[in-house]
């Protein structure tokens, strides 16, 4: 058990050194190039029950300094109610409008339920909306897991990761809101809608129109 238990501690340390490693790369090939038109930034589920994941607030802390330094003009918050029942788009807009990000630089894409699609609906709503530089805008790891699929996809598309030793930094506290109109009557989470495999699928992409199978 301690040999196992030692493995993955050195498995977890790699993988962090790794991910470090490449975020840097990441900010150095991308961050040249601001400002972009807008940000995309995935959403995690918003629960008025308990206190918010660090996660989540290091998420809306992280876009609402791009935006503040002029590094993106505008805000997507992506993401469909998953596995709360408020839709993560609209809470995470919520809350960087409080947290003063005028409302008519921050948007909402509702339809996404994993990584990859928050990526691209998020990208075509960009489109939609005559925004021509875009950006992922996560942390360190989604943006690693997500690399690969914008590089062969959306390959216009810049990736600004937060920096690993900067993320504890944003774990940080944010407004209170009323989530109210963000609420989904009758809703049943992801994993009782989707099976595992099902999830496994979407979350590679597979769902996705016009897009490579993985």
């Amino acid at each position: 058990m301690f040999r196992i238990l030692m493995v993955a501690v050195v498995l977890v340390s790699v993988c962090a050194c790794n991910v470090t490693k490449i975020a840097k790369r990441m900010t150095a090939q991308y961050l040249p190039k601001a400002p972009y038109d807008v940000v995309i930034v995935p959403g995690i589920a918003y629960d008025t029950t308990k206190q918010q994941t660090s996660g989540f607030n290091a998420r809306i802390i992280w876009s609402k300094m791009l935006y503040d330094r002029g590094v993106t003009k505008n805000i997507i918050f992506s993401g469909a109610a998953c596995y709360s029942p408020y839709v993560e788009g609209k809470t995470m807009k919520l809350i960087a409008e409080a947290m003063g990000v005028p409302a008519q630089n921050v948007f909402a894409e509702t339809k996404a339920e994993h990584s990859k699609e928050n990526v691209y609906y998020s990208w075509l709503l960009a489109q939609k909306l005559g925004f021509k530089k875009v950006a992922l805008a996560a942390d360190p790891y989604q943006a690693f897991f997500l690399e690969g699929f914008i590089v062969t996809n959306l390959p216009d598309m810049g990736i600004l990761p937060i920096a690993v030793d900067t993320l504890k930094k944003l774990y940080l506290p944010v407004p209170k809101i009323d989530a109210s109109s963000a609420f989904v009557k009758d809703f049943v989470p992801l994993n009782k809608r989707e099976s595992f495999g099902t999830r496994i699928k979407h979350t590679n992409g597979n769902n996705l129109p016009g897009l490579p199978k993985e």
